[in-house]
């Protein structure tokens, strides 16, 4: 019988910043505005683009730190406020010039933590499902067993790397739920996904999230700030994280999917894809609206 042969990932540019390999997949129209695209824990630029490949926009969808084929940082810097730091320097060494940012789950924290610290450089922000909010400790017995003393690296090389594609059908499966699975997701290559540094990055960033996010201050009123959440998402809170963000942009926009869950980018693309047009249309221009009020766009 012959072995099943892995998915080989995409492979598009990479470049080096300061010492640290970058990978960066390129989509969307060349001459549209250019978007950098954040994927969130545990995945990958190829994952976070797969949904958005048709936009007339220039989408650069970067593998963050410790995923894919971009190197780690050092451990003390693997946070969101760390990551926030890396972005920077990969904006400002790319020369793109001030972009919009499309952040999934946790990649939307160092897309804010950026716009606190450097708002010339951001445009505008679209946040599908973001985990933004400081929350409760979660067990995760896996992967806090994954990254143990001693027994965490037998654990990553010989059992999590041997049954990779079941750890991440698992995983997918429980962050589109209520959805099905979509039928792409399954061409994710997961031998690339569950490596035993992106396991230990997904440990470093998850330890270092609520320390990173109380820290965030108030974020640049001309910054504009568009949130897509499903209205079922079991991964994160959408009041927990929406109130959180409201308290800090006074014009925040929302639109929740009813009946959706963690991957509404993948459910409906489109309206995605419209969110991100609309908000690169209106530049800066805002909907009138009182300070903390949550408004839903159609």
């Amino acid at each position: 019988m012959l072995k099943k042969q892995p998915i080989r990932p995409r492979l598009g540019t990479i470049s080096v910043i300061d010492d640290h390999q970058v990978h960066v997949l390129e989509s969307g129209s060349p001459n549209g505005s250019p978007v950098v695209v954040l994927h969130g824990c545990g995945s990958l630029a190829e994952e976070v683009l797969l949904p958005l490949e048709n936009s007339q926009q220039r989408l650069i969808a970067i593998d963050r730190p410790g995923y894919g084929w971009s190197s780690s940082l050092l451990p003390q810097e693997r946070g969101p406020l760390g990551q926030s730091f890396w972005l920077e320097r990969f904006l400002d060494t790319s020369g793109l010039g001030p972009v919009t940012i499309v952040g999934h789950s946790i990649g939307s924290a160092p897309a804010l933590h950026l716009a606190a610290r450097r708002a010339e450089l951001v445009k505008a922000l679209l946040l599908i499902s973001p985990c933004c909010s400081p929350v409760p400790p979660k067990p995760l017995i896996l992967l806090r067993t994954a990254v143990a003393p001693v027994i965490g690296p037998l654990i990553r090389r010989h059992i999590m790397s041997r049954w990779a594609s079941l750890f991440l059908r698992h995983g997918l499966r429980s962050s589109s739920f209520p959805n099905a699975l979509p039928s792409h997701l399954n061409m994710l290559p997961a031998d690339h996904m569950i490596r035993p540094t992106a396991i230990e990055t997904m440990a470093d960033e998850l330890r270092a999230f609520n320390r990173d996010m109380a820290l965030l201050p108030g974020l640049p009123e001309q910054v504009p700030i568009h949130v897509l959440f499903g209205s079922q998402d079991p991964v994160v809170d959408p009041s927990l994280h929406i109130d959180w963000l409201r308290q800090r942009h006074p014009r925040l926009l929302v639109k929740r999917l009813e009946g959706v869950g963690h991957m509404p980018h993948h459910v409906a693309p489109a309206v995605a894809l419209r969110m991100l047009n609309a908000m690169i249309e209106e530049r800066s221009a805002l909907p009138a609206v009182k300070p903390g009020l949550l408004t839903d766009v159609a």
